[in-house]
């Protein structure tokens, strides 16, 4: 079984925690007003989510997950 410092994997911890805190915050996007809600014919809350957010977020996410598999998932 492999051994790896506790720094290592804190430090990859933190870079997945940051990185999923930003996916979820581009994929809630951001909450449309009661004026767009009426100019666009909308009921009840709706939130505006940008593609290019979600995409680059889960690239991002993406791209740490494979240096956490390449780091702790060596045999």
């Amino acid at each position: 079984m492999p051994m790896h410092s506790k720094h290592t994997i804190q430090k990859l911890q933190n870079a997945l925690q940051e990185r999923l805190d930003r996916l979820l915050k581009a994929v809630q996007g951001t909450d449309v007003t009661s004026e767009e809600e009426r100019m666009h014919g909308l009921h009840g809350p709706h939130a505006k989510v940008r593609s290019d957010d979600v995409r680059i977020a889960v690239d991002d996410f993406q791209t740490i997950l494979k240096e956490t598999k390449a780091t702790l998932g060596k045999r």
